[in-house]
């Protein structure tokens, strides 16, 4: 897809110029700019605000000369919209529909615009109003929803806060039985708070798709997870720590959740919202694409205005890129994750501030190491977890990770523990797991109670855990000693478990004349335990913020170790690759892809030139009886087992067949 995000002056474009230019890109839909903001048709409704310019145009109807331009071509027609805001004036005639800080502020904004709130009556009811209007004129073949959020921060990246308007207000009272309402994050009920808030837009979504069903029967919706087309925004931005695999992670949640769902990537083709016009590195963008379609979601290029009016200088790669995913819609149509091991991602909806930032930290620890030593494995969203249960998705693992991620809610823990008792085996990390008052509440983990958390830094200072030493009493160490960093978690472990690995207990660490005694003590390194046919286990430590925070290899192999030895985990390909290659599995009938994305060029902010990267290979099942490079469209041998792979460029695609 190509979305041109329309300016007012864009209502001239020439739509047949800009439609060829879509279809030579490699796109076979365009999503352009129909309403909600403005309007670029004639709309009828009072408080629907129209772009004064549409008479610049013979037909005075953007919309309809864009409809008939891209079925003229075979290609898609999508409708965005934007209900954030409205016009000043709306606004003074609606107040009820617009956000309320929690000091009685209206959010305004340039271009006398004013932010809406989706409790109140624009979103609950004027805005199908507007959909009805757009459906009824015009044969268009989806919707997509932009920024429909509570609004808490607005263009400037100011932080509003929660909304206090009347109707959430009341909403909130209802949903809360009572709590106050939270005014921001540092609040205690703010993560109960989002939780109201996913809930209420997941209502207004699901509302959506019935209303557009009924009306066009054969568009699609593009918005959150009860929607047609799952949606993923790619983007940088100015003053934002770069996650370097967040598309790939977030794709992979979604694919996880609802494989049989398609999945939106929009990738932005400019650095941030508050410089449109300055390009995205072209390498950087290549990225957003690449780690889309290796996670089994759709590439989409989001630019500003019209096709050439901005030297936009990523449009090449995304071409090249669109246009390899269309060559090979064999293998991608119908592809879908098959890792037999997953990392859950944390869900801030039930943790404070600080305990989402620490076990944000630990996941994506973890999520490195597992990729840098090709331990294949997909994403699983915690928000998504007991729905993963419910449709089947959470059987095909053998392997699941948590992250430090604290108390789960009670549904959770019950399908975790049903997983454990037919065969899973669960690795929990830090406090994962551990309820009120220190109750763990996974019987399937070899932990009992939680004693105490030890997170003060200067406590872990010179604390260390390490392989059982021969002598206690004697200074010489054997190896690989782990630093603690984070948090180490005091445990009572249930009888009939094995502890592994200890604890070198604090010593002084300064003067150096002084710095000697660690002794080793009774607390474990990790813990496993059997729960019916499966296993737990626990590692009482942040293994992964420490290799986040201090890169010490040491930390990623032992959780290797971790998860190889106990876990036994089970791979359909062994991968021998470079680090620095992101290797993801799928499946398409008979079919192993896997894809391999060379991040040789990652930056601090963004992606640079690569390296080639030669000399990887794949052992593959002895069910394989073909195997061929996407890339460089050739077929590889397979020669006892062993797939020699071609030196990796800025990225190849393996398929395999089998028998």
């Amino acid at each position: 897809m190509l979305q041109t995000n329309l300016r007012e002056i864009d209502v001239d474009m020439d739509v047949d110029q800009v439609a060829d230019y879509i279809v030579a890109h490699g796109a076979r839909a365009w999503l352009i700019g129909v309403g909600g903001i403005q309007a670029q048709y004639p709309t009828e409704l009072a408080f629907h605000s129209k772009n004064l310019r549409l008479s610049q145009r013979h037909s005075g109807d953007l919309i309809a000369d864009a409809v008939r331009a891209a079925h003229s071509r075979n290609l898609r027609l999508l409708a965005r919209m934007d209900f954030s805001k409205i016009s000043a004036q709306a606004a003074a005639e609606h107040p009820d529909w617009c956000y309320l800080s929690s000091t009685g502020d209206l959010q305004e904004h340039s271009g006398d615009l004013v932010s809406v709130c989706p409790s109140g009556g624009y979103y609950q009811e004027r805005m199908f109003d507007i959909l009805d209007e757009v459906c009824e004129r015009y044969p268009i073949d989806g919707l997509f929803i932009n920024w429909t959020t509570m609004n808490e921060v607005d263009y400037y990246k100011r932080y509003h806060g929660v909304c206090h308007c009347s109707n959430c207000q009341k909403r909130w009272l209802e949903y809360s039985n009572g709590l106050p309402l939270p005014s921001g994050p540092n609040d205690p009920e703010y993560a109960v708070w989002l939780r109201f808030s996913r809930d209420l837009i997941d209502n207004i979504t699901a509302r959506v798709r019935t209303f557009i069903a009924r009306r066009l029967p054969d568009a699609g919706l593009i918005l959150g997870k009860t929607a047609d087309i799952m949606f993923h925004e790619a983007n940088n931005a100015v003053g934002r720590e770069l996650w370097h695999h967040n598309t790939s992670e977030v794709i992979s949640t979604w694919t996880s959740y609802r494989p049989d769902v398609p999945v939106l990537s929009n990738s932005t083709t400019f650095m941030d919202m508050p410089y449109r016009m300055a390009s995205e590195e072209p390498a950087h963008f290549a990225q957003y694409f690449l780690q889309c379609i290796s996670r089994g979601g759709n590439p989409s290029t989001y630019m500003m205005g019209v096709p050439g009016k901005i030297p936009y200088l990523c449009m090449d790669v995304a071409g090249e890129i669109l246009r390899f995913h269309k060559k090979w819609d064999a293998v991608y149509n119908g592809m879908h994750p098959c890792a037999k091991t997953a990392l859950v991602r944390p869900d801030r909806a039930y943790m404070t501030a600080s305990q989402f930032v620490d076990s944000l930290s630990e996941f994506r620890g973890l999520y490195s190491s597992m990729q840098e030593v090709h331990i294949l494995f997909d994403v699983i969203a915690q928000e998504h977890l007991v729905a993963t249960s419910e449709n089947g998705g959470l059987g095909r693992y053998s392997v699941v990770v948590l992250p430090n991620v604290g108390k789960l809610n009670t549904s959770e823990a019950d399908v975790l523990d049903n997983w454990v008792a037919l065969g899973g085996r669960l690795v929990a990390t830090g406090n994962s797991g551990v309820g009120d008052g220190g109750a763990v509440q996974l019987q399937s983990l070899p932990s009992k109670h939680q004693r105490a958390v030890i997170s003060k830094r200067e406590l872990l200072f010179s604390s260390y855990v390490a392989p059982a030493q021969p002598e206690r009493s004697v200074h010489t160490y054997t190896g690989p000693i782990i630093p603690l960093v984070g948090t180490y978690t005091l445990y009572e472990w249930k009888a009939n478990t094995r502890n592994k690995w200890g604890v070198l207990a604090r010593a002084p660490f300064a003067p150096p004349e002084k710095a000697y005694g660690n002794l080793q003590v009774d607390q474990c390194g990790f813990s496993v335990g059997s729960h019916h046919q499966g296993k737990g286990i626990v590692i009482p430590f942040t293994i992964g913020r420490g290799y986040r925070e201090l890169g010490l290899r040491v930390f990623r192999d032992l959780f290797t170790t971790v998860l190889m030895e106990e876990g036994k985990l089970e791979e359909q390909c062994l991968v021998d690759v470079a680090e620095q290659v992101e290797v993801t599995l799928n499946q398409n009938g008979k079919k192993t892809v896997l894809h391999m994305i060379n991040m040789s060029g990652a930056r601090k902010q963004n992606f640079g030139s690569h390296i080639p990267i030669a000399g990887g290979s794949v052992r593959v099942p002895s069910s394989a009886i073909s195997a061929h490079a996407l890339v460089r469209d050739e077929k590889l041998e397979i020669k006892d087992g062993l797939v020699n792979l071609p030196t990796i460029d800025r990225f190849e695609v393996v398929v395999v067949e089998n028998n």
